[in-house]
């Protein structure tokens, strides 16, 4: 993997980049960040899980069987019920070193470019010539800071449960019947949960950690989607006439009244 492109106008000098023209980019990317904030919407829409990435638990929306291809994503439109936010600012992205947290950009998405290129026509310079960010980097620096405390609270939650010793592997029955090839996915060990002491779960509530406990073993009720999405969304094949075939009545309703 290649190391992420700093966002500074040091860094960025001589380099341009291309905004994306639709979801495309994207559709290597089989687990998706997410926070707390996106819970209730995700959590009705696709299967969540509990990933561990360079040492720090994770939020993810599990939305393919396999690394290397999102099943919602075809031909760069998004197919589900809700999109996670991660996308609108892909491929930008937060990330924390020591004390420091810095925007960087993910040289592996196709999307950055060289000022002079043939093919460059059409990208964007990261800053002007008063070194300052051009209004589509901006936007995007805006909407990551915005959803950055949101990303270290669930951080925060997550260590929680794992520190409560409530975090276990996906039900293997369940990898089995979908076939799933991704390794790392946990969700809530609920007889473990039941068994905390009174003030071991008064902490997972201090921690705000129980509405997603809830939220991520209640998600995996929507695990069929994977498989239908598999079925009815092969490479070649054309869009369905309507989604209600892929998400239709016989989906469960989803509420959450969560404390």
């Amino acid at each position: 993997m290649t190391q992420p492109l700093v966002l500074s106008p040091r860094e960025c000098r001589g380099k341009t980049w291309h905004p994306p023209r639709d979801l495309g980019c994207a559709a290597d990317q089989a687990l998706l960040p997410l926070h707390a904030g996106e819970l209730a919407k995700a959590a009705a829409a696709m299967p969540l899980a509990v990933v561990k990435q360079s040492r720090e638990w994770r939020l993810v929306g599990v939305c393919g069987l396999e690394p290397g291809h999102n099943l919602f994503i075809r031909q760069g439109q998004w197919l589900g019920h809700y999109q996670p936010q991660w996308l609108a600012t892909y491929p930008f992205e937060i990330v924390s070193v020591g004390e420091k947290s810095l925007v960087t950009f993910d040289q592996d998405s196709g999307l950055l470019g060289a000022k002079g290129q043939a093919d460059d026509v059409k990208a964007e310079p990261f800053f002007d010539d008063q070194e300052q960010m051009t209004r589509a980097v901006a936007g995007r620096v805006e909407a990551l800071k915005a959803a950055h405390q949101k990303h270290l609270a669930t951080q925060k939650a997550l260590s929680a449960l794992a520190g409560a010793g409530v975090l276990a592997p996906w039900p293997e029955a369940l990898r089995r019947q979908l076939g799933i090839a991704h390794d790392g996915l946990y969700c809530i060990d609920e007889p473990a949960l039941a068994k905390l002491s009174d003030a071991a779960f008064l902490e997972l509530r201090r921690a705000q950690a129980l509405p997603l406990a809830y939220a991520v073993n209640v998600s995996l009720t929507q695990s069929h989607l994977l498989a239908r999405l598999e079925r009815m969304n092969p490479a070649q094949a054309e869009h369905p006439e309507s989604l209600d075939s892929l998400f239709g009545d016989e989906d469960d309703e989803l509420s959450f009244e969560f404390d």
